[in-house]
This record gives structure tokens, sequence and C-alpha cells, in this order.
């Protein structure tokens, strides 16, 4: 299911990871001048150097891509793969979501079908313009929205002439796609004993705002026995960019996402333009970043089940002129979009997958050669740099062994 399209490491940039980890631990002096052992100061020594083993052998992950490029969805697979459970807030953010998600799709389509002059019969007049004037904030999306009533209501506005002919044209505005998830689930998610599952957590579109930060443990035959590999995600949206500088420093590597099926598609908050053109224009300021220059960039092309529909339904000539392949064959529009991404940065990239994020043995096959990628090219570093602070370790260890056999003598 995971397919490596390409596999140009750039030994350069993987042999100076981490290097911002190499710091020393500040020493002190276990044994005071007079013979005193300081037992205290040992301790504190011991656990100044573990910590800085770990820091060594932790590896920081960055996520970035634009909004809607299913960098959250990954994460979201990771953590499930990694025996995450979520709890009764987070299932309750989730489901919370995924209704929010139906409502903002159904908005937008009513007022698409407004601006193309649709006619909303009589009948779903009233339906349509509760959606309207929830999406201009004049009503509140409370409880009493998700009564059966209501939903029976959504479902046969969605019936109506004006919205199915607006749906035709959905490659002209906004739209999630997972919408059709969401429909053919509107039933569920709107029982009120509604309980998501690992689905519903990974088609639930919940916007990343702020900083989130989770860490994962990869076990290795050496000592340590653990490695720490530190996945950072950051909001993709346009408003959100501003906060990526904050975790720019002592990157090991950039995972940047991009959405395959976008291409046809237009931008949440910016509905004239392209999706992939803005994942393109994202991708060259990404590696033009001084504080990557050193760093692995990895590419990963995402949504692929979606980008294989979407070759067959929607003509890339149409968004992309200068394209000159088979407008139909996948793999012909695929290495288009790779040059693409090739020919939009002078930064070399180390790796380009193409996965669906939705589909845990892509992201499990994806998540598992990075770290590989990462560890090997960084193994001779990390044995020669831990190399004296696990002799320093070993050390203070016997020198507190020593004392505390000696106070049990006394």
């Amino acid at each position: 299911l995971l397919t490596v399209f390409s596999h140009t490491k750039d030994s350069a940039i993987f042999s100076t990871m981490g290097a911002a980890c190499s710091c020393t631990a500040p020493s002190i002096n276990c044994c005071a001048g007079t013979g005193n052992f300081d037992e205290d100061g040992c301790k504190v020594e011991i656990d100044l150097l573990e910590q800085q083993i770990q820091r060594l052998y932790t590896f920081k992950l960055l996520l970035l891509g634009a909004g809607e490029s299913g960098k959250s969805t990954i994460l979201k697979q990771i953590k499930i793969i990694n025996r995450w459970k979520p709890s009764e807030e987070e299932k309750e953010k989730v489901s919370s979501g995924l209704r929010t998600n139906i409502i903002d799709c159904l908005a937008n389509i009513a007022e698409r079908a407004e601006a193309f002059e649709y006619k909303i019969d009589s009948e779903n007049e009233g339906t349509n313009k509760l959606l309207i004037d929830l999406k201009n904030g004049d009503a509140d999306e409370e409880e009493e929205l998700w009564t059966h009533e209501n939903v029976e209501k959504f479902k046969k506005l969605l019936k109506s002439e004006a919205f199915v002919e607006t749906l035709k044209r959905r490659d002209e505005f906004w739209l999630l796609e997972s919408f059709d998830y969401l429909i053919d689930n509107i039933d569920r998610i709107a029982d009120p004993e509604f309980e998501p599952n690992d689905e519903d957590m990974i088609m639930a579109r919940v916007r990343t705002t702020g900083i989130v930060k989770t860490l994962f443990d990869h076990k290795v035959k050496e000592d340590p026995k653990l490695v720490h590999f530190q996945v950072v995600d950051v909001g993709g949206q346009r408003s959100e960019r501003k906060k990526w500088m904050h975790v720019f420093s002592d990157v090991s590597a950039v995972l940047f996402v991009s959405n395959l099926a976008g291409y046809s598609k237009r931008l949440f908050e910016d509905q004239k333009s392209n999706r992939m053109q803005e994942s393109l224009d994202l991708f060259k300021q990404v590696c033009g970043e001084q504080a990557f220059k050193d760093k692995p960039v990895f590419l990963i092309m995402n949504k692929k089940d979606l980008f294989e529909q979407q070759v067959q339904n929607s003509d890339i000539k149409k968004y992309f002129e200068d394209f000159a392949g088979k407008e139909d064959n996948m793999q012909s529009v695929l290495g288009f979009f790779r040059e693409k991404f090739r020919k939009n940065t002078n930064h070399s990239i180390a790796d380009i997958f193409t996965i669906s994020a939705k589909a845990k043995l892509d992201v499990k096959g994806l998540f598992e050669e990075i770290k590989k990628q990462l560890y090997e090219s960084n193994r001779e570093r990390l044995a020669k740099e831990s190399g004296s602070v696990k002799a320093d370790l070993k050390k203070r260890r016997a020198e507190l062994a020593k004392h505390a056999k000696q106070e049990m003598k006394g």
C-alpha cells in the first residue's frame, strides 16, 4: 500500500542532523575538596547526564503543509498505531467536530446554490435559510439542531434540484473531501448516544490551532534501547502560519504534506485559490527557510485514493495548463506534480512518498521508513557524541553506588 517513488537521500543533509543536541551537561564535582561526598550533587549530575542522552536520542519531526493536506490525519493514525486511546474529552471534540463539518459543508452548498442562481423550492426554503444563518452567525448551532426531524430536513434538502446541481460544480467552491462520508453517516453522527470510532476520528476535520507535540518511542538494539521521535503538528491555514517560526529550532527533519487531490479544489480560507498551487508555493517557502538549510525534507503526497478518482473526473489541463501528458493517466499526472515540487526548490528532497492517510498500513509504512532513514543516517554521530556522556554517567553511578555501600557499612 505504501509507494516510495524516490529514494534520494542527501548524505550531507542527513549527517548534520541533530547537531544542536550535542550539548554538554554542566559538571558538578561530587567530591568536595575536604573529601566529603556530595550525594545530592552527584544525583543532580546523573539526572542531567540522563537528560542529555535522551536529548541526543530524540528526533524532532516537524509536520508542515497547507490546510486540509492531511497532516493531523497522519498524526492521528500514528497515535492509533501506537495504541493511543482517546480520552472522553477528545471523543467529545471529535463528535462536535463531525457535526460542525456537516453544517459547514451544507451551509456552503446553500450559499453557492444561491450564488449560482439555483432556486430553492418552497418546501426546503426554511432549512436552506437556517443553514445560511448558521454560516453567517445569525443562528446558534446548539444540540437542538440535531433532532431527527432536522436531520431528515437536511437529507431532503440534499436531494433537491438546487443542491444536486450545485454539487455537480463542487470543484468550483470549498467542500470537505470527507463530505460523502459525513452524509452517509449523518444519522449515526446525529444520535445523542453517538461515540466516534477510529474511522470517525480519522475522518473528522478538527482544525489544528496552535502547536501539538506528540512523543513516540522506537525500540533499537543499541544502548539506549529506545529512540524518541517527537512529531510536531501546527495549523496549516494561512492565519496559523505565523506561529510556525516558534517550532523551527532543533528540528531533525521536515515532513511536508501535500494534498494530491487538491489540484482541482479550492482553499477553505480563500475560495479563489487552488489548493495544489498553494501547496507548491508553501513548499518553496518552507525549503527556503534558513532553519532548514541542512535538514532533510520528506515530501508526503497524500490522498492518493481521492487523487485516483480525481484524475478520472477532473481534467488537470483545466487547472494546470502546462501539463503535457495524458490527462486521465494517474502515473502521468503524479509524475507531473512530483517534478513540479522538485523544480520548485533548490533544496534536496530526502524522499517522496505517496500515501492515503486514511489507510493505516500506508501511514505505518511511511513512519517506519522515515524513522529507519533518520536513525541509520545518524547512528555513527549518536554513538560518537553519546560515548563520553555515557562514560561520565557510568562513573557517577559507580561513585554513588560506592558511597551508598560505605554508608551501609558505617
